[in-house]
Protein backbone atom coordinates (compact mmCIF):
# COMPACT_ATOMS: atom_id res chain seq x y z
CA UNK A 1 0.00 0.00 0.00
CA UNK A 2 1.52 3.37 -1.13
CA UNK A 3 2.14 6.08 1.21
CA UNK A 4 0.88 9.41 1.58
CA UNK A 5 2.19 12.85 2.64
CA UNK A 6 1.20 15.86 2.84
CA UNK A 7 3.70 18.25 1.71
CA UNK A 8 2.32 21.54 1.86
CA UNK A 9 -1.43 23.47 2.44
CA UNK A 10 -3.04 24.55 -0.80
CA UNK A 11 -3.69 28.03 0.37
CA UNK A 12 -6.89 28.33 -2.35
CA UNK A 13 -8.27 26.34 0.66
CA UNK A 14 -7.26 28.05 3.51
CA UNK A 15 -7.42 26.65 7.07
CA UNK A 16 -10.13 28.28 9.28
CA UNK A 17 -8.08 28.72 13.10
CA UNK A 18 -9.65 29.63 15.76
CA UNK A 19 -12.98 30.41 17.25
CA UNK A 20 -16.07 32.41 16.02
CA UNK A 21 -17.92 35.34 16.65
CA UNK A 22 -21.53 34.61 18.08
CA UNK A 23 -24.20 36.97 16.73
CA UNK A 24 -27.83 36.58 16.75
CA UNK A 25 -30.79 38.49 15.11
CA UNK A 26 -34.37 37.80 14.91
CA UNK A 27 -35.70 35.64 12.16
CA UNK A 28 -36.20 37.50 8.85
CA UNK A 29 -37.56 35.89 6.11
CA UNK A 30 -35.90 35.64 2.61
CA UNK A 31 -36.96 38.92 2.01
CA UNK A 32 -36.15 40.25 5.47
CA UNK A 33 -32.90 41.46 6.67
CA UNK A 34 -31.00 40.53 9.86
CA UNK A 35 -30.00 43.56 12.69
CA UNK A 36 -26.88 41.48 14.08
CA UNK A 37 -26.28 41.39 18.01
CA UNK A 38 -23.51 40.24 19.37
CA UNK A 39 -24.04 37.41 22.27
CA UNK A 40 -20.71 37.63 24.08
CA UNK A 41 -17.61 35.88 24.47
CA UNK A 42 -18.01 32.49 24.48
CA UNK A 43 -16.76 29.29 22.54
CA UNK A 44 -18.48 27.20 19.70
CA UNK A 45 -17.68 23.63 20.39
CA UNK A 46 -19.38 22.20 17.31
CA UNK A 47 -21.59 22.86 14.17
CA UNK A 48 -23.15 20.22 11.73
CA UNK A 49 -25.48 19.53 8.93
CA UNK A 50 -27.45 16.43 10.33
CA UNK A 51 -29.00 14.74 7.99
CA UNK A 52 -31.59 12.24 8.23
CA UNK A 53 -32.11 9.68 5.19
CA UNK A 54 -34.83 7.31 3.57
CA UNK A 55 -35.13 4.96 1.37
CA UNK A 56 -37.79 3.13 -0.81
CA UNK A 57 -37.43 0.12 -2.56
CA UNK A 58 -39.89 -1.32 -4.68
CA UNK A 59 -40.42 -5.37 -3.87
CA UNK A 60 -39.15 -6.03 -7.96
CA UNK A 61 -36.45 -3.18 -7.83
CA UNK A 62 -32.90 -3.64 -7.95
CA UNK A 63 -31.82 -0.79 -6.37
CA UNK A 64 -33.77 1.45 -3.24
CA UNK A 65 -34.20 5.33 -4.06
CA UNK A 66 -32.36 7.10 -1.39
CA UNK A 67 -33.50 10.57 -0.31
CA UNK A 68 -33.57 13.04 2.87
CA UNK A 69 -36.57 12.88 5.35
CA UNK A 70 -35.33 15.47 7.61
CA UNK A 71 -31.80 18.09 7.75
CA UNK A 72 -31.03 19.96 10.77
CA UNK A 73 -27.83 22.40 11.62
CA UNK A 74 -27.01 21.69 15.10
CA UNK A 75 -24.66 24.40 17.12
CA UNK A 76 -23.27 24.02 20.37
CA UNK A 77 -21.65 26.61 22.29
CA UNK A 78 -20.65 27.81 25.28
CA UNK A 79 -21.08 31.14 26.83
CA UNK A 80 -19.16 32.55 29.90
CA UNK A 81 -21.22 36.23 30.69
CA UNK A 82 -23.87 35.68 31.76
CA UNK A 83 -26.29 39.06 30.30
CA UNK A 84 -29.85 38.90 30.62
CA UNK A 85 -30.55 40.44 27.45
CA UNK A 86 -28.84 38.07 25.43
CA UNK A 87 -30.02 34.44 27.41
CA UNK A 88 -33.46 36.30 27.03
CA UNK A 89 -33.07 36.91 22.73
CA UNK A 90 -31.23 33.35 22.19
CA UNK A 91 -34.09 31.60 24.37
CA UNK A 92 -36.58 32.12 21.81
CA UNK A 93 -39.52 33.40 24.02
CA UNK A 94 -38.63 30.87 26.50
CA UNK A 95 -37.13 33.62 28.85
CA UNK A 96 -38.96 37.26 29.23
CA UNK A 97 -36.41 40.28 29.80
CA UNK A 98 -37.23 43.48 31.68
CA UNK A 99 -34.49 46.29 32.45
CA UNK A 100 -34.64 48.88 35.39
CA UNK A 101 -32.65 51.62 36.53
CA UNK A 102 -30.86 49.28 38.94
CA UNK A 103 -32.35 45.88 38.44
CA UNK A 104 -31.80 43.76 35.43
CA UNK A 105 -34.65 40.59 35.36
CA UNK A 106 -34.89 37.46 32.95
CA UNK A 107 -38.14 35.29 34.12
CA UNK A 108 -38.63 31.96 32.63
CA UNK A 109 -41.72 29.73 32.66
CA UNK A 110 -45.19 29.33 30.90
CA UNK A 111 -44.15 30.08 27.00
CA UNK A 112 -46.34 27.49 24.77
CA UNK A 113 -44.45 28.61 21.23
CA UNK A 114 -40.61 28.78 20.12
CA UNK A 115 -40.11 32.24 18.02
CA UNK A 116 -37.18 31.47 15.40
CA UNK A 117 -34.65 33.38 15.58
CA UNK A 118 -31.47 33.57 13.33
CA UNK A 119 -27.38 33.07 14.15
CA UNK A 120 -23.95 33.79 12.57
CA UNK A 121 -20.95 32.54 13.04
CA UNK A 122 -17.79 34.45 11.77
CA UNK A 123 -14.44 33.48 11.84
CA UNK A 124 -11.53 35.83 11.21
CA UNK A 125 -8.27 34.90 10.56
CA UNK A 126 -4.84 36.94 9.02
CA UNK A 127 -3.13 35.46 5.78
CA UNK A 128 -0.34 37.33 4.27
CA UNK A 129 -1.28 40.40 6.22
CA UNK A 130 -5.00 40.25 4.54
CA UNK A 131 -8.27 39.27 7.20
CA UNK A 132 -10.30 36.77 5.61
CA UNK A 133 -13.84 35.85 7.17
CA UNK A 134 -15.67 32.17 7.16
CA UNK A 135 -19.26 33.45 7.80
CA UNK A 136 -21.84 30.81 8.48
CA UNK A 137 -25.55 32.03 8.89
CA UNK A 138 -28.54 30.37 10.01
CA UNK A 139 -31.39 31.59 9.45
CA UNK A 140 -34.62 29.91 11.18
CA UNK A 141 -32.94 27.98 14.51
CA UNK A 142 -34.55 27.56 17.91
CA UNK A 143 -33.03 27.33 20.83
CA UNK A 144 -32.30 23.10 22.08
CA UNK A 145 -32.39 24.11 26.04
CA UNK A 146 -33.21 26.03 28.73
CA UNK A 147 -30.66 28.04 31.01
CA UNK A 148 -27.84 26.04 32.39
CA UNK A 149 -25.32 26.51 35.17
CA UNK A 150 -22.91 24.40 37.17
CA UNK A 151 -21.75 25.98 39.56
CA UNK A 152 -18.10 26.41 40.35
CA UNK A 153 -16.01 26.88 43.34
CA UNK A 154 -14.13 29.89 43.85
CA UNK A 155 -11.08 28.40 44.22
CA UNK A 156 -11.20 25.93 40.97
CA UNK A 157 -8.36 26.63 38.69
CA UNK A 158 -10.92 27.77 36.46
CA UNK A 159 -13.84 29.20 38.32
CA UNK A 160 -15.39 31.11 35.32
CA UNK A 161 -19.08 29.18 35.25
CA UNK A 162 -20.14 28.40 31.61
CA UNK A 163 -23.67 28.47 30.56
CA UNK A 164 -24.43 25.73 27.52
CA UNK A 165 -26.24 26.35 24.44
CA UNK A 166 -27.97 24.08 21.65
CA UNK A 167 -29.22 25.24 18.92
CA UNK A 168 -30.91 23.47 16.30
CA UNK A 169 -31.30 24.81 12.68
CA UNK A 170 -34.34 24.41 10.56
CA UNK A 171 -35.35 24.45 7.38
CA UNK A 172 -36.67 28.10 5.83
CA UNK A 173 -39.36 27.52 3.28
CA UNK A 174 -38.99 31.38 2.41
CA UNK A 175 -35.64 30.66 0.68
CA UNK A 176 -34.20 29.05 -2.41
CA UNK A 177 -34.08 25.25 -2.39
CA UNK A 178 -30.28 24.44 -1.56
CA UNK A 179 -30.19 27.50 0.87
CA UNK A 180 -32.74 26.51 3.14
CA UNK A 181 -30.96 25.64 6.26
CA UNK A 182 -27.50 27.57 6.66
CA UNK A 183 -25.01 29.21 4.42
CA UNK A 184 -21.04 29.71 4.55
CA UNK A 185 -19.25 32.35 2.93
CA UNK A 186 -15.47 32.51 2.83
CA UNK A 187 -13.35 35.33 1.77
CA UNK A 188 -10.40 33.54 -0.64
Amino acid sequence: MPLYQNTGLNDSKNLVIGNYKIETSVYASAGGSHTWVNVGAGMVNSFNHQIEKYDVQAGNAPDPIKGISRETFKISLELIELDLSVMAAISCGGLSYTSGASVLTASGGGAAELTPIAFRLTNRRLISSVTKETIIIVPYATIDNGLAVTAKSDNDANPINVYPVEITGDIDGTRTVGSQLYTITRDV
